[in-house]
């Protein structure tokens, strides 16, 4: 009656999965459909807006994302380079090394980790200088 009563509470834990599982499978089928847009959008960005503000950023994917719906290539109409390219286990050690957590800095190093070649860095507020350093040092 034990080992009964154990599954019986095992099961019960488990109940609460299903859900999770279902709505994770669904948001995997949307990102699945949404591919080809989205790592084309990421493409565009790594490779040519890296030099620009975020607000310029944030236009230019947003327009980009309407020419892909126009040509009927599916793309996440929200679209987020740190959904799509980026890594949760490295944004966090880049945190740890000191890069700040906001969006830009964040999608900043996304561009700079995907690069082939290192950018020029405007960094008034030394805190880039401090992530490089950290997270680099050993190669530089």
């Amino acid at each position: 009656t034990k080992k009964l009563s154990r599954a019986e509470k095992l099961l019960g834990g488990l109940g609460g999965e299903k859900s999770r599982w279902i709505s994770s499978s669904e948001q995997l089928g949307i990102a699945y459909t949404n591919l080809t847009g989205d790592v084309l959008v990421s493409s565009g960005i790594i490779a040519y807006l890296g030099v620009f503000t975020a607000a310029f950023r944030n236009e230019a994917c947003t327009h980009w994302v309407g020419l892909l719906k126009e040509q009927g290539i599916p793309a996440s109409a929200e679209f987020s380079l740190q959904e799509v390219v980026g890594e949760p286990i490295k944004i966090r050690q880049w945190t740890i090394d000191k890069l700040p957590n906001d969006m830009v800095s964040i999608d900043n190093a996304i561009i700079l980790t995907n690069s082939n070649r290192w950018p020029l860095m405007i960094d008034p507020q030394i805190q880039g200088n401090k992530w490089v350093k950290n997270t680099h040092g050993d190669q530089l």
